[in-house]
């Protein structure tokens, strides 16, 4: 779903979704319990909406699998909110609190009123309910409380497990150490090409020490000899196509001419050292680190299952009818 998961993506159509969805009531409540649910209702107009501010903010057309995820984010953010207004998340919030009361200095007739007076003023306007900064608020709140609830870390079994399964996210990238002759552009114009085969031609002829041959070449704006340099490393300095070139060259041998965009190179493969899996107690904490990150991952996970299969909703969207149906 292209770039839906770009946190910049999240957060400038999140204003559309809350603005979206900020006029359904919360549950209804009555002697303290919660009665059957408001259904979350997404109109076609509202869909729209989110279409529009997703082509705004991104300059692409929203396939039929961009307007449900929209969609599914949407409803997922009202049913976290209505949870944590139904938990009482909300009471007793100082973020909350004093973000209200600034908002009724601004609204207010005596923006220098007392703040508990400010406040209630606030919750009587139900600003507690419809400001859309206190919305994110709560649903970054219910979010925590969900992905964390009842935490405990792993043993060391099940990290070495978790580990074991996960190996490649931890490998180490191939790295090459190097020397390189530069021969520049501007120095030698158009016989930059020919001069640089007949250098490496001399070299393969006649070896000679690769730092002494480095000599041979015009300043360059980085060392000629590079140590343990990693392919995007590489890229930066030469480019993609000569560092795709450095990565599958023989070690201890010259090859080039290579061009980059400053001139012709000449490089002498020093070693090639490969990928490493490093050990499970050297990356341990980085193991338990992406152990948490999965696990609060899958308890949010349960509670918006558990929540959706509760919730009422009336989604006006033939993409996302169809994806329900599929």
């Amino acid at each position: 779903m292209r770039c839906l998961r770009s946190p910049l993506v999240h957060f400038l159509t999140g204003g559309a979704v809350l603005f979206v969805l900020v006029h359904v009531a919360r549950p209804a409540a009555v002697g303290g319990v919660r009665t059957a649910p408001n259904p979350v209702v997404i109109t076609a107009d509202d869909v729209a909406r989110m279409r529009t501010a997703y082509t705004r903010e991104t300059g692409l057309q929203p396939t039929a699998a961009d307007e449900v995820a929209l969609i599914e984010k949407a409803v997922e953010e009202e049913l976290l909110y209505r949870e944590a207004v139904a938990r009482g998340l909300d009471r007793n919030d100082r973020s909350i609190r004093n973000w209200l009361i600034e908002q009724m200095r601004g609204l207010a007739d005596d923006p220098t009123g007392d703040d508990d007076a400010l406040y209630a003023q606030a919750r009587a306007l139900e600003l507690d309910r419809k400001d859309l900064v206190v919305r994110r608020i709560l649903m970054q709140k219910m979010r925590l409380l969900a992905s964390r609830a009842g935490e405990q870390d792993a043993g060391d079994d099940e990290l070495r497990a978790f580990y074991a399964a996960h190996q490649a996210d931890y490998q180490q990238p191939e790295r090459v150490s190097l020397w390189h002759v530069f021969l520049g552009s501007q120095a030698h114009g158009t016989g930059a090409r020919r001069e640089a085969v007949q250098l490496v031609a001399e070299l393969r002829s006649r070896p000679l020490d690769p730092g002494v041959a480095a000599r041979r070449g015009d300043p360059f704006p980085v060392p000629a000899h590079l140590t343990s340099q990693s392919r995007p490393q590489l890229e930066k300095i030469f480019g993609a196509t000569l560092a795709d070139e450095l990565m599958r060259g023989a070690a201890r041998a010259w090859i080039g001419p290579l061009m980059s965009p400053y001139g012709e190179h000449l490089v002498w493969i020093e070693t090639h050292d490969p990928g490493a899996i490093p050990p499970f107690e050297t990356v341990r904490g980085r193991v338990l680190e992406a152990w948490r990150d999965e696990r609060r991952a899958q308890r949010l996970a349960q509670l918006l299952r558990e929540l959706a299969s509760r919730a009422v909703l009336r989604i006006d969207s033939v993409a996302w009818r169809e994806r329900r149906q599929a």
